[in-house]
């Protein structure tokens, strides 16, 4: 009887993983932060806290998502398993490429909503982070429409990509969601 020694798939490095979960951790937080900021009859307190932790997050995630495609770039990500079909492979791809788009068109169109509309960002305010445009509401209008069409396309490619991680650990056991567990060692 032989016992093969089946090798690991390789993993994320641990910057790579560490940059995911945290912008996993901080965009999942701010949708329902945003949802519900924007319900009627909510007490002004409640609105304002999460309206502050909604707008103060945003230039945070920007911030992340150009680190990781700079990481990316610099430290291409491992290989697919060889199981993993080629069209799979491409829809991943670019399920990841949209999600980067998009989580940049949400922080932007935040950041013009919020500092074209004359509003405070309190933290970063507080470091003294320069704002990059003069109040305009025109250009505040159009910034609040895109952030609020674009959550359309957002949220549906975050549960491909959740749905794709899970079919991949749950249904095909092939270690891809693994690869960018936290905690794993190369």
């Amino acid at each position: 009887m032989s016992f093969a020694r089946t090798t690991p798939a390789p993993v994320y490095r641990p910057a790579a993983r560490a940059l995911h979960w945290l912008t996993a951790l901080l965009v999942l937080a701010t949708i329902p932060a945003g949802v519900i900021m924007l319900q009627e009859g909510l007490p002004r307190s409640v609105q304002n806290t999460l309206f502050t932790f909604h707008k103060n997050i945003g230039p945070l995630i920007l911030l992340l998502v150009l680190v990781r495609i700079g990481f990316r770039l610099a430290n291409p990500p491992p290989p697919l398993p060889a199981s993993v079909p080629v069209l799979q492979a491409r829809i991943a791809g670019a399920v990841h490429l949209l999600l980067y788009l998009f989580l940049i068109v949400m922080a932007v169109s935040g950041y013009v909503r919020v500092v074209a509309g004359g509003f405070p960002l309190e933290v970063w305010d507080a470091i003294g982070v320069p704002r990059l445009l003069e109040k305009s509401e025109t250009l505040a209008a159009q910034a609040k429409q895109i952030h609020a069409t674009a959550r359309y396309a957002l949220v549906p490619l975050i549960l491909a990509h959740v749905g794709g991680a899970l079919y991949h650990a749950v249904i095909l056991k092939d270690g891809v969601l693994r690869r960018m567990w936290p905690g794993r060692s190369a």
